[in-house]
């Protein structure tokens, strides 16, 4: 019985000191500001995502709302790793497909802004970060 309960003391510290190590990682890179505009032909995209993926370190997210997002790495709005960035949109719309009870959702932007391979966006994010990224999709 104290074997038992010695074995799930040591369990629970084990996964105490792995959680620990984990947002101790030693290549991890800080994340810096990083927000801006996403149009699409000539006009704020009104909703959809933006994803930035660096050439190293943790990718970056955000939504876009009325033309406008905030990127998240680590913990929300907390900006982008500084480097190099591949860069993707992706919006969608609800439609009525007739014959079908449930609406589809069509992709709104050029499917090849959606695919990192195909999106041709490059963004540099500086070490002191970036608040006036500007996306055209047009």
């Amino acid at each position: 019985m104290i074997v038992r309960r010695l074995s799930g003391l040591a369990a629970g510290l084990a996964l105490i000191l792995a959680v620990a190590g984990c947002s101790g990682d030693p290549d991890m890179v800080a994340a810096v500001p990083a927000s801006g505009t996403v149009t699409f032909k000539g006009k704020p995209l009104e909703t959809g995502t933006v994803q930035f993926v660096p050439t190293k370190g943790r990718g970056a997210v955000g939504t876009i709302k009325d033309g406008k997002f905030t990127l998240t790495t680590y913990k929300e709005n907390d900006g982008a790793v500084p480097g190099q960035h591949t860069v993707t949109v992706a919006a969608y719309k609800e439609v009525k497909v007739k014959g079908e009870t449930e609406p589809q959702q069509v992709l709104i932007v050029p499917e090849k802004f959606a695919n990192p391979a195909s999106s041709g966006i490059v963004i540099d994010i500086p070490s002191g970060g970036k608040e006036d990224i500007v996306i055209s999709l047009d």
